[in-house]
């Protein structure tokens, strides 16, 4: 049967055919390009460790997350909204301790490597009965009065025991309390109460601490006068959180931080019925969350279970310092049992001090300290700020939180940034370690930087934690706490790998929000002191050597003249000797602010081979 075909109908399905597929060739095209350049994108990046030809965040970027808040803050602005959280305690003693948004129980997960660490110093044992009373390592017991500031007070009892015995300190809560209060500018929005973040806040901005006559208590004021530029006692360069207690016997960090480091900042849940007033001892065995901040000094693991007025499980307990005056309790301390179900359970810090000689300027975005994480959903995260020399001085240290145990970090400065915290050329410093400890820390640098006035400079952290997905700490807004944090464009940047860079405040969730990074100077320039060694010093003709710089000051050209009349500008040359003879050897490096020379007299001596005596036959006389 013979079969009729419409042409029309023929040649347009051909038609369609062929721009169908035509379609289709061009998809693959363009799919095979996207793969190509997002394969070249990350091998560029396992290329290098920081790139600087990319700015900005792409699509194919992981997406940056902000760490959960602690569940007990939330808790406590649940409360607030509906019920005025109380600051008196049963028996009418004012309590005050708020908690912090920032969660730290992710510490005791992994507490091993606390204790393996070198935070605690060759001193890793611990007795059986401490008491820091005992030792002239602690200060007087204080009166919070009706306020509630036992927050303030367990942060000095903390800092003063780390100064003692060496130094006898009486340091300001009342400038402490006043300053964080929502009257200042650069205070919190709690009218009362507060927590460890806080304080470490204040003193590491530098507001304190004052001295205790500078500025006397009064539990009732709100004012202290700060543009009277009351003197600054300490600088307050280092801040450890410790894990939380996790169990009755979980106390090993605890003592061994009161032993190493003085009294150290705790909380517990104070109920008056479980405390006896008669035996100055206190057992709780409740769920209810922490209300009060005290300072432990010390322990006995063989005091009486029956000592309790409520009989714990077991004996031991921590001596604690309160600060209700000595008219309460054994002279203003009380003995709290291990088996206490609040004590050490929610934040534990020890506050530590230097003299103010060392550092002389303070660059910092971050007034209100640490009230947030972020994270990349890894453990590692990048972060950044740029800063703005006020005059001509030198970069000394820089400061950060750490979120976790065991953090590794590395530290890299880079001078004249411009939208990003990466210049053209390279970092002027790199340095890495590991900080074994939560908490805030000062890193002083290898060697300083050099700034000029008005001269742009960049800290940038990589951070890599042990456990915690939220390696980066920042000051961000939250209502009812940190609403007055303010952030600028162009201070603070993040970066889930070092290569692209996003400024906070681009992202509208986060437009006020800054990175934890501070940056210390001295006043003047680097001095500039040429020095070097060479390997080897002597030998035979024709001898190689390798001159090696050693010069301090941050020299940025080396000019070298060997003594044979040649000469290198390269910072560590490889010279030949060609020739016998003893060389002088001179190094001229300049920095900034201007050269130094070194001569070394007769340094390289070159011999000339000793050719052996070779023996000669004598033809035998017959």
């Amino acid at each position: 049967m013979e079969k009729h075909f419409d042409i029309k109908k023929l040649i347009n399905m051909k038609t369609r055919t062929l721009i169908i597929s035509g379609i289709f060739i061009v998809f693959l095209v363009i799919g095979s390009s996207i793969a190509m350049a997002y394969t070249g994108f990350l091998d560029d990046n396992k290329s290098f460790d920081i790139k600087k030809n990319i700015v900005n965040h792409t699509e194919f970027s992981p997406k940056l997350e902000f760490a959960p808040e602690n569940p007990e803050f939330v808790k406590y602005q649940r409360n607030i909204v509906y019920s005025p959280v109380n600051l008196y305690s049963l028996d009418e003693y004012r309590i005050g301790f708020i908690p912090a948004p920032v969660d730290l129980r992710h510490l005791s997960t992994h507490r091993q490597l606390l204790l393996s660490s070198s935070i605690f110093g060759a001193n890793t044992s611990t007795p059986t009965h401490y008491d820091l009373r005992e030792l002239n390592r602690i200060t007087h017991v204080k009166d919070q009065g009706n306020a509630g500031n036992c927050w303030a007070f367990a942060t000095y009892a903390s800092l003063e025991s780390y100064l003692m015995p060496r130094e006898n300190w009486d340091f300001s809560e009342n400038n402490l309390k006043n300053l964080l209060s929502p009257a200042y500018l650069e205070g919190f929005d709690l009218n009362e109460g507060g927590n460890m973040f806080m304080s470490t806040a204040y003193l590491t901005r530098w507001n304190g601490p004052i001295a205790g006559n500078n500025d006397p208590y009064n539990d009732s004021s709100t004012y202290s006068p700060r543009e009277l530029g009351l003197p600054l006692q300490k600088h307050v360069q280092n801040v450890l959180f410790l894990p939380d207690r996790h169990g009755s016997l979980d106390n090993e960090e605890i003592k061994l931080a009161v032993q190493n480091y003085g009294a150290v900042w705790t909380t517990l849940y104070y109920n008056p019925t479980s405390y006896s007033s008669t035996t100055h001892n206190y057992y709780y065995k409740g769920t209810s969350s922490p209300n009060h901040a005290v300072a432990i000094v010390g322990w006995d693991d063989s005091f009486d279970k029956n000592n309790f007025s409520q009989v714990p499980p077991g004996n031991g307990a921590f001596i604690v310092k309160n600060s209700w005056g000595t008219h309460w309790g054994d002279s203003g301390y009380f003995h709290v049992s291990y088996y206490d179900s609040s004590i050490g359970s929610s934040n534990n810090g020890v506050f530590m001090a230097e003299n103010t000689g060392k550092y002389k300027h303070i660059y910092q975005y971050d007034p209100l300290g640490w009230t947030g994480n972020f994270g990349y959903g890894s453990k590692t995260g990048w972060c950044a700020n740029i800063f703005t020399a006020k005059s001509d001085e030198v970069l000394e240290a820089v400061s950060f939180y750490t979120t976790d145990l065991n953090c590794n970090y590395k530290i890299y400065i880079y001078t004249n940034p411009s939208s990003t915290p990466i210049s053209q050329d390279d970092p002027v410093l790199t340095q890495s370690g590991v900080i074994s400890m939560s908490g805030y820390h000062t890193v002083n640098l290898s060697s300083g930087v050099q700034l000029k006035a008005d001269q742009k400079f960049s800290v940038i952290l990589k951070l890599t934690n042990s456990k915690y997905d939220y390696p980066i700490a920042v000051e961000s807004p939250i209502s009812g706490y940190s609403s007055k944090a303010k952030a600028n464009a162009g201070e603070s940047f993040v970066s889930s790998n070092g290569n692209s860079w996003k400024d906070i405040t681009t992202d509208s969730s986060y437009s006020n929000t800054n990175v934890c990074i501070k940056a210390f100077t001295d006043t003047g320039n680097i001095s500039n002191v040429a020095d070097f060694f060479a390997i080897p010093t002597s030998g035979n003709v024709p001898l190689d050597i390798v001159f090696t710089d050693k010069s301090t000051g941050s020299p940025i050209s080396w000019y070298w003249d060997f003594g044979d009349r040649t000469y290198s500008i390269i910072q560590n040359p490889k010279h030949h000797y060609s020739g016998t003879g003893n060389y002088t050897v001179s190094l001229t490096v300049t920095n900034a602010i201007g050269n130094n020379t070194i001569i070394k007299s007769r340094n390289i001596t070159v011999t000339a081979v000793t050719q052996k005596p070779v023996a000669r036959s004598v033809p035998k006389v017959i």
